[in-house]
């Protein structure tokens, strides 16, 4: 109780009454001990009552107190903390304007839970799981605005690892997210979905750096908002930033395999390429289902020109999507690898232009990369020459930088191509 009082012990306590179940989360317990340099030293040197005829200045020597008394000592201490913990649970005020964790409902609030476990799964059919639970708390708890955030972060990786279009689970994210803001202007969560949604689908760096930071001023230790953030910052390019949130995230969560790979994409992007080759490597030999390694490692074997390996890993990665479409154009490039690579490679353009017209693709950027991957310098000048007719403004700093690593020495591919590169996430 003196901790929370004086030092600002994260306390927390389930709604309802004036008594309830006191708790703490483990992200508010770490940020807060960080924080304290002392806890050893306070607890050792506390004074003690009521344990003698007035208050202790200090702990007891041993030597000079039988073996009894201590003994007697030791179970009236140990009652002592007993008997202050029942009266935190029962007596702990609550913060009049204190964020509410989880629904008031017990079932609700296990459903909510669960939907955040499914969620970290990262996987096809938990997220699809994770949906159906968000959407059921937000319609039995609507005011609750975690769980529409949480919304949110489902339908933003719905894109990456299940089947679901862009513009639909982007649109369908921001929806969610100002929800939550609505409800809660200062839910670290909803400012973070925010940012990304500016960032990879409005094309507009500046406000995705303010939604990221503000959500970081919210909660500095929130691993996924570090994460998230270090990929914007390493498609942008602003590679030094981008290192330094990936690492930020892996040091809140330690193992994370989502964050260990793309800490390895950014390694590629800012040009370690062995460094982010071996680590790939590594990661799928451990968690070859992991879909995301999967096509990062298929778009570094093409940036090589190795066909081969590409449509094999692009096939592995297309299963493990469950999109039938994708599966379908992993069959027609082992059907194209028979004829040779000149085949694979129309193939690609084919689907990269064709996703441009559909309006899928925001930029020529890809097909750039690939005609640049086949040394066809033609076709990338009149690619770029689209690209500027349109006014694009790139991102994507792994595929341009290896285009330029791929006509290093080029220097008026190297020009326009710089002239194409977006803002800075300010």
């Amino acid at each position: 109780m003196r901790w929370a009082r004086e030092r600002g012990l994260p306390v927390r306590r389930l709604p309802g009454g004036k008594t309830g179940t006191v708790y703490a989360l483990k992200e508010d317990l770490d940020q807060w001990a960080s924080s304290q340099d002392d806890l050893g030293h306070d607890i050792s040197e506390a004074p003690v009552s009521g344990l003698a005829s007035g208050p202790v200045a200090g702990p007891i020597p041993a030597s000079i107190v039988p073996r009894g008394r201590r003994l007697w000592l030791a179970g009236a201490a140990l009652a002592t903390i007993l008997a202050m913990v029942v009266a935190l649970v029962l007596l702990w005020p609550r913060p009049a304007q204190q964020r509410q964790a989880l629904p008031s409902n017990p079932e609700v609030a296990t459903l909510y839970l669960e939907g955040r476990d499914l969620w970290a799964s990262r996987k096809p059919d938990t997220l699809r799981q994770a949906m159906a639970a968000f959407t059921t708390v937000t319609q039995r708890a609507p005011d609750f605005a975690p769980a529409w955030a949480a919304l949110a972060d489902v339908h933003l990786l719905s894109r990456e690892f299940d089947s679901v279009n862009d513009k639909a689970a982007f649109e369908a994210a921001r929806t969610a997210a100002r929800t939550a803001l609505n409800l809660d202007p200062d839910l670290a969560e909803a400012h973070r979905a925010i940012g990304f949604v500016a960032y990879w689908w409005d094309n507009d760096p500046r406000s995705a750096g303010m939604a990221f930071r503000r959500a970081l001023d919210l909660a500095p230790r929130n691993a996924q908002t570090h994460f998230w953030y270090g990929n914007v910052l390493s498609d942008n390019g602003q590679h030094v930033a981008a290192l330094r949130e990936l690492n930020a995230a892996r040091l809140i969560e330690p193992g994370s395999v989502a964050i260990r790979t793309d800490l390895a994409w950014a390694q590629w992007a800012a040009g370690d390429e062995a460094r982010a080759r071996q680590a790939l490597t590594d990661l799928l030999r451990d968690h070859p289902d992991f879909v995301v390694a999967q096509d990062c490692l298929s778009i570094i074997q093409l940036s090589d020109g190795d066909y081969v390996s590409f449509v094999q890993t692009y096939s592995v990665f297309a299963r493990l999507r469950g999109s039938a479409d994708e599966q379908i154009y992993a069959q027609r490039l082992r059907a194209a690898l028979t004829q040779g690579v000149d085949s694979v490679q129309s193939v690609l353009m084919q689907k990269a232009v064709s996703e441009l017209s559909a309006g899928k693709r925001k930029t020529h950027a890809w097909p750039v990369l690939l005609a640049s991957v086949a040394q066809d310098r033609g076709q990338v000048l009149d690619l770029l020459a689209r690209a500027e007719s349109r006014k694009e403004r790139w991102g994507e700093a792994a595929v341009v930088g290896r285009i330029l690593r791929l006509w290093s020495g080029d220097e008026e591919i190297a020009r326009r191509v710089s002239a194409l590169r977006a803002p800075a996430v300010a």
